[in-house]
Parts: structure tokens; C-alpha cells; sequence
């Protein structure tokens, strides 16, 4: 009987909460690495002790080691990442360790492999601190030159990967992200609907933009379009959820250049069973983003069978496919046709909830772990074969 693989999953850079889509993926993704056969593979998390608080589902499951770090920043984290990892994943025997932040830790140099969500750091970095900036713009290709295999979440990425380093298409494959369909337990486990309106002060239809404030995910034309529709569909709200980015600001400036405010919820990051309610109950998600890796707020709308329209933009043709609606990011006049038919019931019916619902089950996490486990077999292929 051949041996498990034992993986060490890299959870050090998930600070929770704060990371985002990032940090659902990998928990997602380590919850069905555990569904996997018994004795396929033998797993390991390395995390910040705030992670076994965060999700203690995981750690109830998985042997989870855990190190403190006490200080919010850059260094704080790759520290433990570059000692205290490699000295754990050594004494634990791991086959490999799976880097799902991004890079691989500077001190490691046993079998890894290596998930980038995106390249947008090479590309714009706009989005992060002038440091991190410079940091991850050494670091990434270096880690896929040290990394045994690079997993990316979307044909778009491995492009935009092989253009911008000096990988070999033959060692890196399109790992994607996933979603699940949401069943009736877990429905039941939701915070009451009205409630949660309630709680946002919600009456009425909205469309809801699940985004951090990042000038990439475009908020501004997301606004004027919906200025243009609540004209002639008095009562329909916009809701904007997620944290405060670097384009908070002109965002804020911009709804109220248009005149909506009393038409705008600005509910900030709130708690992921309210956000699942707000995904549920929205008439439209729209997703004017120009830049995604993956765009998983798209899938978990579908899961909840609510209409999206999404920019035709980074991996979101790819992510979305027949099931919604595809607009230039920048054309105005587009969004406000495709927001005002949704609206309207043009993706309603059984043929939309149909493409929906091909959409979940055609990422589900146990099909993304298919795609994850041969990559796994790779890299300990590849490490046996050149010792």
C-alpha cells in the first residue's frame, strides 16, 4: 500500500478576517483536502495562533501547530514563515509544504508547492504599502523559480504569470478556486432575513457589490451606472460591502457627486452569515472589478441562485461563463442596460437557474482538490526523482 502524501499547508499569512477571499479559498480548500480517502494524504496546518480561534472547525480536524505573532506587520509574519516553519515541517517529516499565501518562505528549500491567487502586485501595485509592494515584487519571482510546482486559480492567471516571470509552462497548472451548493442545513443555520435587512436598514430590492474599497475593483462606475438606474426604479438600493481600501475616499466623493447617498448602504465588513443573507436576497451581484484572479464572490452568488453581472475582465469570463451577464468594465451605458434588466427579471427562470447552478457544481471544492491532489503527486514525484 503506497504511503500517504504528507502535506504541510503554509496558513501563516492568514490573518483573520483580514485577508479576504484569500483566506476562504485556503480554509475551504484544507476542509476538502480533509473529505479526501483515508490514506491518500497525511495533513498538516502551520498557522498564527489567531487562526485555531478563527476556525477552530479546522483545527478540530487537522493537527494544527500554531506561533504567536504579536506584531501586525510584514516582517512579523515572515519571520516565523523563514525559522520557525522550516524547523516544524522538518521535525513533522512533511512530504512537501503547500505556500498558499503567495511566496515561499526565503528560509525553505525542501518540495513545495506554490499557490499566486494573482499577479497584480507585479502588474499594479497600488493596492498594497510601498514595502509589501517591493517585497512581494521580489519575492513572487523568485518563489516560482524555488517552487517545485506553482498552482494558479484561472487560466488568466497562469497567462499573466508566464508573460511576467521566467516559469515553465510545464510547472504550473490551473488549480481553481471553488464554491459549494448551498443546502438546505446550512440554509437553516442563516440569520433571519428580515433581520439582517433590518440590522443594514434594507427595504426594498438591491444590488449588492461585495468589495473592498481598492481602485481596481472600480466602485466608480459600479455608482454612476446605478445613479442612472434608481432614476427610474425609485426604491432599489445599492449596497456596498467589504473593508475600507485605498479608493475609499473617491468612492465616498463619488456618491455624492451623483446625488444617491440615500439610496447607498456602505456596511463595511460584516460578519459572513449576513453577508451570505445580503447574497441571498440581492436582485443583482454585480462585480464591476477590473483586475480579479478568480472572482469568488461571483461563485457563492451563484450557489445562492442570485443574478450577477460582472465586468468581461481578468479571470471573471471564466469564472462566471454562461451564467450571468458580461459588460465592458468601463462602459457605463452597458451596466446600466444589464443592471436594469436584471432588475427586471431578465435572469430569472429555470433555463438562468439551470446555468447557475452548472457553474457551482462545475467548481465545487471536491472537483478543485481533484485538480490539486495530482499536483500534490508531482512534486514529491519530482523531489524522489532528483535526489
Amino acid at each position: 500500500m503506497t504511503a500517504p502524501i504528507r502535506v504541510g499547508l503554509n496558513f501563516l499569512w492568514i490573518r483573520p478576517g483580514i485577508v479576504g477571499g484569500s483566506e476562504v479559498s485556503a480554509v475551504a480548500t484544507a476542509n476538502a483536502l480533509r473529505r479526501r480517502p483515508e490514506g491518500e494524504l497525511d495533513l498538516r496546518v502551520y498557522a498564527q495562533g489567531s487562526f485555531r480561534r478563527a476556525h477552530p472547525d479546522v483545527a478540530r480536524r487537522i493537527p494544527t501547530r500554531t506561533v504567536d505573532v504579536p506584531r501586525d506587520s510584514l516582517a512579523a509574519r515572515v519571520a516565523p514563515e523563514s525559522t520557525w516553519l522550516v524547523r516544524r515541517a522538518r521535525a513533522d517529516r512533511v512530504d512537501l509544504v503547500h505556500f498558499y499565501g503567495g511566496v515561499v518562505a526565503p528560509g525553505f528549500r525542501g518540495p513545495s508547492l506554490l499557490t499566486i491567487h494573482d499577479v497584480q502586485p507585479l502588474e499594479d501595485g497600488s493596492t498594497f504599502g510601498a514595502l509589501k509592494r517591493t517585497w512581494l515584487r521580489r519575492m513572487i519571482p523568485s518563489s516560482v523559480d524555488r517552487a517545485t510546482v506553482v498552482a494558479v486559480p484561472s487560466e488568466f492567471v497562469r497567462n499573466r504569470l508566464l508573460s511576467l516571470t521566467d516559469a515553465n509552462p510545464a510547472d504550473v497548472v490551473v488549480v481553481h478556486h471553488g464554491t459549494e451548493p448551498i443546502s438546505e442545513a446550512a440554509e437553516r443555520t442563516l440569520p433571519d432575513p428580515g433581520t439582517v435587512r433590518r440590522t443594514y436598514r434594507l427595504v426594498g430590492p438591491y444590488v449588492l457589490y461585495p468589495a473592498i474599497t481598492y481602485s481596481h475593483k472600480n466602485h466608480i462606475t459600479l455608482i454612476e451606472a446605478f445613479a442612472r438606474v434608481v432614476g427610474s426604479r425609485p426604491g432599489l438600493t445599492l449596497v456596498l460591502a467589504g473593508g475600507a481600501g485605498e479608493a475609499d475616499a473617491q468612492v465616498s466623493e463619488a456618491i455624492e457627486r451623483f446625488g444617491i447617498g440615500s439610496s447607498v448602504r456602505r456596511v463595511g465588513r460584516i460578519p459572513g452569515a449576513d453577508l451570505a443573507v445580503l447574497l441571498r436576497e440581492a436582485a443583482v451581484v454585480g462585480f464591476p472589478s477590473r483586475y480579479e484572479g478568480f472572482g469568488l464572490p461571483v461563485l457563492e452568488a451563484f450557489a445562492f441562485d442570485t443574478p450577477v453581472v460582472a465586468a468581461a475582465a481578468g479571470s471573471l469570463p471564466e469564472v462566471v461563463g454562461d451564467a450571468g451577464v458580461l459588460v465592458d468594465a468601463d462602459d457605463v451605458e452597458g451596466w446600466v442596460e444589464a443592471l436594469l434588466g436584471s432588475v427586471d427579471g431578465a435572469q430569472d427562470g429555470e433555463e438562468a437557474t439551470q446555468r447557475r447552478r452548472a457553474r457551482v457544481d462545475h467548481f465545487s471544492w471536491d472537483r478543485v482538490v481533484d485538480e490539486l491532489v495530482p499536483a500534490y503527486r508531482r512534486v514529491v514525484r519530482d523531489a524522489e526523482s532528483s535526489r
